[in-house]
């Protein structure tokens, strides 16, 4: 654990803390604990000083510092190692050059805006100051055709992170969408692998959530995000590691060969069941009714000829 992220741990935001007793506990000067709250300070940490009483904790930033998301997170895979930037073009390309330099796995990329966020089909993700945009890395060691099983686990663990901070139960539509009671959409994700014929050498999962962000006019339409479904702010850090704790658990199933575990929560979760949809997979069209997803996350469609289609990507309109 870092001396800053010690420090955290230590001032409280009910009584002051010495710097001398800061010092001692953690094995360094006043003068470095003074340098240390000067850097806190400067990240958005109100931190109140006052002579002969020390230092007293006031607020905290509403920022996914690796500081905040991972304290006493105790995850197995996911959020073991977290970065934090200002902004990048898109937290998966930053995953995957990490992935180039060996990072380990469960590592996190969270950035507080992207000015290249990305979609599926590489459609463009507006990902302003507010939202929740982040990738995390992993090496599953599962055939290419499981791939949709990590875009289930993630999809899950968004629903449920969502939930357990704020109540809300978001819909998921397959493949790999969130969406509120009254269908407009608060999270996408897009799933990207290396994969040799037999296995995934490794996976990028890239989340963006509408948290606390502005949308623009043409969005408002098909699109919301979490203040403007419950009314008030919502602390990103508390959603992000409501978050990571979902899908870690998620995937540590699947990678000990259980991915019933999964399907069975996105069953909770899915908003798609018994309905009549369309599939649009380039110019393959498919309609039916939605009848479950199969061990490998694909979806099943009954047509009109009570033939069962395995569809295995494409987008998805409610009929």
């Amino acid at each position: 654990m870092s001396m800053r992220r010690r420090l955290l741990s230590l001032l409280r935001e009910d009584a002051f803390v010495s710097g001398e007793k800061l010092a001692d506990i953690l094995g360094v000067s006043r003068a470095a604990v003074w340098k240390q709250v000067t850097i806190l300070r400067k990240k958005g940490y109100i931190i109140d000083s006052v002579r002969n009483k020390g230092y007293r904790l006031v607020s905290k930033p509403d920022i996914p510092y690796p500081e905040e998301v991972m304290d006493s997170l105790h995850t197995r895979v996911v959020g073991r190692r977290i970065f934090h930037f200002k902004t990048l073009s898109s937290t998966n390309v930053f995953a995957r050059k990490l992935i180039g330099d060996g990072v380990e796995e469960g590592t996190v990329v969270v950035a507080d805006t992207q000015y290249e966020g990305r979609g599926r089909m590489n459609r463009k993700w507006f990902s302003p100051e507010g939202g929740l945009w982040f990738s995390v890395v992993l090496y599953p060691n599962i055939p290419p055709h499981r791939a949709m099983l990590l875009t289930m686990a993630a999809s899950v663990g968004v629903a449920e992170g969502i939930k357990h901070v704020t109540g809300i139960k978001l819909a998921i539509k397959w493949p790999n969408d969130l969406l509120t009671n009254e269908g407009k959409k608060i999270c996408g994700i897009l799933t990207e692998i290396d994969a040799e014929i037999d296995r995934i050498n490794s996976a990028v999962v890239g989340i963006g959530i509408n948290v606390n962000n502005e949308l623009p006019e043409s969005l408002r339409n098909q699109a919301t995000t979490l203040t403007q479904t419950i009314g008030s702010k919502i602390s990103r850090v508390q959603i992000l590691r409501s978050i990571i704790k979902s899908f870690d658990e998620n995937y540590s199933k699947i990678i000990d060969g259980d991915p019933d575990f999964v399907h069975r929560k996105w069953r909770c979760f899915s908003n798609m069941l018994n309905c009549r949809i369309k599939v649009v997979d380039g110019t393959r069209i498919a309609t039916g009714m939605v009848v479950d997803v199969d061990e490998n996350g694909c979806l099943l469609l009954e047509n009109t000829r009570g033939e069962i289609l395995r569809i295995r990507n494409g987008d998805v309109k409610y009929l």
